[in-house]
């Protein structure tokens, strides 16, 4: 039996007559049919709407009688397909045949004659163990738990990494603040099964002498994110528009608590903000309305095109950049679900550079990724960069 779903994205339930019938085909190789780890139901987690938008437990798989798992949906010509196979967590996501993290399946969707359906077909290699979802911190990680804010309707969890040598020292440390908390440090909790490593990068960095030693503060997100990472309401989604709040959650409470506990170094050039996808958008609304607090930004992969590019146009007609705050940004060449999508947040970046050309540029850069994607998998690899901007050799010691 074949799982149905209406067309990606359709809010409506009506099916266009040209979307395509895309299934599903998982087999399983002999040593994950076999594994202990082998979960009893599997997903489709990935990046359209009927696919849970990376939820672990998006589209639920059917097992025939031949043992394949298969599941089915309708989706325009065109349309980008990112995902992964799951048993419904990213405690139990398909690993590559040495046990080792893969990066998202990619597929794009084409027009089939006489509808017919397309077949997306997969081998599951292997699955997370035990052992594998174990913490991978390295270095020490601090856990402050159901952190309250009475801007916000939710408690968050809190990470905050310490830099080498913080326990014998008596210096203070800069703080970047980071949203979606979970998927910095802890293959264990990160969202999609890939963590940014930015606990081992940042060692890297320090130990090299790249970057001055710094204090990472991991925001966890929450089932708000959408709400929380948005300055106004997006006209089309209806959702959005607590971003003020959960930046005066991160100002005016979360940042004062932080300097009341740790070494830090409370001033505004010493205090930055960051993230990726609505992450990064909120990063740079943050910088632009508390410039106080805020003295850099790192975004990774902005989502420019939120309520019809409100951030965009915010700066081209009112409020400008503030000269003194760093910020590095990036967009890679391959975001979206299709070609169209691709050029669109490519140019949306681009016209941002323009946008922000005014400004001092020795305190702006923007990095172009060929073939970059929107994932954890392409923020990781972008990290390294974006701290060298911001920490690099003018600050390191």
């Amino acid at each position: 039996m074949l799982t149905a779903v209406i067309a990606a994205g359709d809010e409506t339930g009506t099916i266009a007559t040209d979307d395509v019938r895309v299934v599903f085909e998982v087999s399983l190789s002999s040593i994950a049919e076999k594994s202990s780890s082998k979960p009893n139901d599997l997903f489709v987690a990935g990046n359209l709407k009927v696919l849970g938008q990376w939820r672990p437990d998006g589209l639920r798989l059917e097992q025939s009688k031949d043992g394949w798992y298969r599941g089915e949906f309708l989706v325009a010509p065109g349309t980008e397909v990112a995902f992964k196979i799951t048993g419904g967590s990213w405690t139990e996501v398909e690993k590559d045949s040495e046990g080792r993290d893969i990066r998202n399946r990619q597929f794009k969707i084409s027009s089939v004659a006489d509808g017919k359906p397309q077949p997306i077909v997969v081998t599951v290699e292997q699955w997370a163990s035990p052992q594998q979802v174990r913490s991978s911190v390295t270095g020490k990680l601090v856990m402050h738990e159901k952190f309250n804010s009475k801007h916000l309707p939710s408690s968050r969890h809190v990470s905050v990494w310490l830099p080498p040598g913080y326990d014998s020292s008596s210096e203070r440390y800069p703080v970047l603040f980071l949203h979606d908390g979970q998927n910095l440090f802890d293959e264990a909790t990160a969202a999609f099964g890939v963590e940014w490593q930015a606990d081992e990068t940042t060692t890297e960095l320090i130990d090299n002498k790249e970057i001055s030693p710094v204090i990472l503060v991991g925001i966890w997100n929450t089932p708000e994110r959408i709400d929380e990472y948005t300055f106004t309401k997006d006209s089309q989604l209806q959702r959005g528009g607590q971003g003020l709040g959960y930046i005066q959650f991160v100002a005016d409470e979360l940042k004062p608590f932080i300097d009341g506990t740790y070494r830090t170094r409370s001033d505004r050039d010493s205090t930055w903000i960051g993230g990726s996808s609505l992450g990064g958008l909120i990063s740079m609304h943050a910088c632009l309305v508390r410039p106080d607090v805020f003295g850099g930004c790192l975004a990774f992969s902005p989502s420019l095109g939120w309520d019809e590019e409100r951030l965009l146009k915010t700066l081209q007609t009112g409020s400008k950049w503030p000269s003194d705050v760093r910020l590095c940004f990036s967009m890679g060449t391959k975001e979206g679900q299709n070609s169209d999508s691709h050029s669109v947040n490519l140019s949306r970046a681009r016209r941002l550079v323009e946008v922000l050309r005014p400004s001092d540029s020795a305190s702006i850069q923007f990095q172009e990724y060929p073939d970059g994607t929107h994932d954890e998998g392409a923020w990781f690899t972008q990290f390294p960069t974006a701290m060298k901007f911001l920490l690099g050799s003018a600050t390191a010691k």
